[in-house]
């Protein structure tokens, strides 16, 4: 494999303070590189009040990381003083700062590689509208640009790849839980909303929600007896096993790694039509995609599935992510526009 040519020194450059899919994304693709004999670090533009949640993660494989003072000039100083070969940047901030750092590099003897990659499906409002706008128009400053979906790649207007998210599928183990659950942020783009209207109309089954956010407060004053919140995770990896369907109910998305960590564990998934799930999911064969108003109805046709049936669907989805988005498959590519 071309990356046992020549192992590269590799940061991955984030402004966090908690963990998402963005964060899912850095942490297998850290893991990833390092299982491929290749210098990661995870490079953490400020460090805020709360331990971010991903540093137990991270401690856990072994990853490296670093903590900066925010500014520009600290990223800058750092990059100066221990230069890598690779700066892979994530989420708005990290992308602009690491593009300043790019300009100031320019007429350095620095050989440094700058990749970005757009998660974001949502479109944003506020000022987070105007962060996006900066980076997406001085996208052209990176050597590549990747995005996960399709919606993504229309909004940028220079060259992009498309490249999917991607989960190691070595050590997965399937599930044989019943739990109907949301995994994710409690935010509007997510449409937790949705889910607890689900649970009212169900009754008879019980619903979960594993993650927090701005909207838990609202929602756990409109939810009914049946619906249970677990909070936020440090890890995920001893709830899978517990869960038995994942609605992702989104109103947007790229392409939601929870999708991925469900499916590598036969964990079937019903799905709103956004970002790039279509690739994903075929429905009535690894899963299902159902507007909005149809997600009561594919919950309980899930229910009446026989054993054999859903047997059949989990090793569909299984499969799915074997071929298409797994590390195995996805890394080699990524490893290409690294050494370009």
């Amino acid at each position: 494999m071309k990356s046992q040519i020549k192992p590269l020194r590799i940061w991955l450059v984030i402004d966090s303070k908690n963990i998402g899919g963005i964060e899912s994304h850095i942490l297998q693709l850290a893991k990833g590189l390092t299982l491929l004999q290749h210098d990661v670090d995870i490079i953490f533009l400020h460090r805020y009040h709360k331990q971010h949640p991903l540093i137990h993660l991270l401690n856990h494989a072994h990853i490296n990381y670093q903590f900066l003072s925010g500014s520009v000039r600290s990223l800058l100083q750092f990059t100066l003083k221990n230069p890598p070969n690779v700066i892979h940047s994530h989420g708005y901030k990290a992308a602009i700062y690491c593009r300043l750092i790019r300009l100031c590099l320019l007429f350095s003897s620095l050989k440094i590689r700058f990749i970005n990659t757009f998660h974001a499906g949502e479109i944003p409002t506020g000022k987070v509208k105007l962060y996006d706008a900066i980076d997406r128009w001085s996208a052209y400053v990176n050597h590549a640009n990747l995005v996960v979906s399709d919606d993504i790649k229309q909004r940028i207007p220079f060259k992009t790849e498309i490249i999917n998210n991607f989960i190691n599928t070595e050590q997965l183990t399937v599930s044989h839980g019943q739990q109907i659950a949301f995994v994710g942020r409690l935010s509007d783009e997510k449409a937790p909303d949705r889910f607890v209207d689900l649970a009212r109309c169900l009754p008879q089954f019980n619903f979960h929600i594993y993650g927090n956010g701005p909207l838990e407060a609202v929602l756990r004053q409109q939810a009914p007896s049946n619906l249970l919140f677990h909070g936020q995770q440090q890890s995920m990896d001893n709830i899978w096993q517990h869960i038995g369907l994942l609605v992702i109910c989104s109103r947007y998305e790229g392409l939601p790694m929870v999708a991925l960590e469900a499916m590598g564990r036969g964990i079937p998934v019903i799905a709103t039509p956004v970002g790039n799930i279509h690739h994903l999911i075929q429905s009535n064969i690894n899963g299902w995609i159902t507007e909005p108003h149809q997600l009561v109805a594919a919950i309980i046709h899930w229910s009446q599935l026989s054993q054999s049936h859903r047997k059949k669907i989990q090793l569909m989805a299984q499969n799915m992510i074997e071929q298409h988005y797994s590390s195995r498959v996805v890394l080699p590519r990524l490893l290409t526009i690294y050494h370009h």
